[in-house]
């Protein structure tokens, strides 16, 4: 099959190079975009819940948001940061970043604002049916197109854990999503539930304006009384950090240990659920727990391989992955490599799917490639015998992910300089954390 047209869903860092590239190899191609502007979860709105079109807000941007990767793993091969930029750049650094991304690259032309997806579905002849709603006149449009990529994201729906006794608790009971300004929960008692980067940067915020904070998270299952206290110390003063919620009550929450607190404001920063609404039952996708599948690599659709998936993986922006995933995609979806059969994309997903969870992968965390990244982009560039990225990247990640795991308050401390393409220095920094 000859693909013409491509149709490019989202116009955040994904989506935008999905688009640049595609264009630099001659590709006819429509980016569809919900929001106004571009920048995905980088745009940032006062706003919560839905917008004045009635369409679910996309962004969970937050006042004095600094990303939590250095911006060295932010950049992309061809466009990349300046060197001026903070180590972990604020949030209007990174919108501007990929305004001058779109810029430079004439991207912006090719870019429907508000314009919703509603459907996509194969049809024959192999090729898509696309229906979009122009939210600004209220009208529906059908389009076919060729191939199509996915780069809506996956920082949109929130993932709340069912616990007892939610719907009896009389305060505030919200999603990490909806938090936009510390300030406006001064003096209250909060709970934050969820240990992950979200959960540690909002308590790093909510620390200096609230009362008091309690810090639930899971308990390692090897973890030891000495270790859990060490944690502890690792938190601001007015901060306690706690096991896993039994139940809520009232007015606050009972744990684990038996032990209730009460609570103005419950705060969940659980992550969130792959969701691809858009998407027919046709297209053979599905997601079972945060597991989306039948993916070829995290990328190809195996049921309709002119569909590619680019940024799955997780990362809250690492762009230089994504710039990779869309190369791959394109070598394969132009011809230049022709993909493995059904059988074999198949086999390849389910080896290395069970591979990760015999490491201890929970199946909502598949696409977590915390410690793989070196050996998914190898895999990549040697499966389409493309140029790989430079393993100081990878490196300047895992190190930076171990910094995490050990001055979680203060990773943000820590400034990289790369040096060639394998090795990088750290350097600690006298600005503040936040």
């Amino acid at each position: 099959m000859s693909i013409r047209d491509i149709v490019v869903i989202g116009a955040g860092t994904s989506g935008l190079c999905a688009a640049k590239h595609s264009l630099q190899q001659g590709y006819q191609v429509t980016i569809y975009e919900q929001s106004d502007t571009i920048g995905g979860i980088w745009y940032y709105t006062d706003d919560v819940g839905k917008d004045k079109y009635g369409v679910t807000i996309h962004t969970p941007m937050y006042q004095e948001l600094r990303a939590n990767l250095p911006f060295q793993v932010m950049g992309y091969p061809d466009h990349k940061y300046p060197e001026n930029t903070k180590s972990y750049p604020p949030q209007a650094d990174v919108l501007k970043f990929i305004h001058s991304y779109a810029d430079r690259f004439n991207l912006k032309k090719h870019i429907k604002l508000l314009h919703l997806v509603v459907s996509v579905r194969p049809i024959d002849g192999e090729k898509w049916e696309i229906i979009v709603k122009d939210l600004l006149n209220g009208t529906f449009e059908t389009n076919t197109c060729d191939a199509v990529m996915v780069c809506n994201g996956h920082y949109f729906k929130p993932r709340i854990p069912q616990i007892n006794g939610a719907d009896c608790f009389e305060g505030e009971l919200l999603h990490s999503h909806n938090f936009r300004s510390a300030a406006t929960y001064r003096d209250k008692s909060v709970l934050v539930i969820g240990g992950g980067p979200s959960g540690m940067d909002l308590v790093d915020h909510l620390s200096k304006n609230a009362a008091r904070i309690t810090f639930s998270q899971h308990k390692r299952y090897d973890e030891t009384k000495e270790s859990f206290e060490s944690r502890q110390k690792l938190l601001p003063e007015n901060v306690t950090l706690q096991e896993n919620v039994r139940k809520f009550t009232v007015n606050g929450a009972e744990f684990i240990d038996g032990s209730q607190q009460t609570f103005d404001v419950v705060f969940f920063a659980t992550g969130y659920k792959f969701s691809y609404p858009f998407l027919s039952t046709d297209c053979g996708i599905f997601v079972d727990d945060n597991f989306v599948q039948p993916l070829y690599k995290q990328i190809f659709n195996i049921e309709h391989t002119s569909m590619a998936f680019i940024g799955i993986p997780y990362s809250a922006c690492n762009t230089q992955m994504f710039d990779l995933q869309v190369r791959f995609a394109l070598k394969f979806i132009s011809g230049g490599k022709k993909l493995p059969t059904k059988s074999e994309m198949l086999t390849d997903m389910r080896m290395r799917t069970q591979i990760h969870w015999n490491k201890g992968y929970r199946k909502h965390r598949t696409h977590c490639l915390a410690l793989e990244q070196r050996d998914y982009y190898q895999e990549l560039s040697e499966a389409a015998d493309i140029d790989n990225l430079p393993d100081v990247l990878s490196s300047i990640f895992l190190d930076h992910f171990l910094t995490v795991g050990k001055e979680p308050s203060d990773f943000r401390k820590y400034r990289y300089t790369i040096l060639d393409d394998k090795r990088f220095s750290k350097e600690k920094i006298e600005e503040c954390k936040l």
